[in-house]
């Protein structure tokens, strides 16, 4: 078996992916806003040196993730944007997912439920697992809603 050949990462790239790593580790020991500082960075290097790459869209499509993971979510939703047609082109749902969930923390289902749907498509049921008990019955609600042809999703009703 070949081993694939790679093209080595530029100086930019580089430093926005060792950020990114470091947004990653801290983001999973649930330091949040030190994970923003280092995802932050990796995004203004993306900005500068890496416009139209996909080291940039993936750079977004993290950042958005972390923004959602510490609440941010009206700039999460803004950031994920930059990235959703290319994680959907590659059929990986994190931006359209980290949409959904900053949509559904806001209490704006009707808005989630387009992305709730992309999600659904490319992973399944799967989707349910990344939601918390508490929100579970609006994702099925907004998904429900949407494939069975209803004009208005169920999951912005009130509680």
């Amino acid at each position: 078996m070949t081993k694939k050949k790679t093209t080595p990462m530029s100086p930019h790239e580089r430093e926005a992916y060792e950020q990114a790593r470091t947004g990653i580790r801290l983001g999973t020991e649930g330091k949040y806003g030190e994970a923003i500082d280092a995802w932050r960075l990796a995004s203004d290097i993306a900005d500068a040196h890496l416009a139209s790459t996909d080291m940039y869209y993936w750079v977004k499509s993290g950042y958005g993730a972390a923004l959602c993971d510490a609440g941010q979510y009206r700039e999460s939703i803004a950031v994920s944007l930059l990235s959703r047609e290319w994680t959907l082109e590659r059929r990986q749902p994190l931006s359209s997912l980290s949409i959904a969930r900053s949509y559904l923390a806001l209490g704006e289902g009707e808005a989630a439920a387009p992305y709730l749907r992309e999600v659904h498509g490319l992973i399944g049921d799967a989707i349910f697992e990344q939601f918390d008990e508490d929100v579970e019955a609006d994702v099925h609600a907004a998904i429900a809603g949407l494939e069975n042809g209803e004009s208005q999703p169920s999951a912005g009703r009130p509680k």
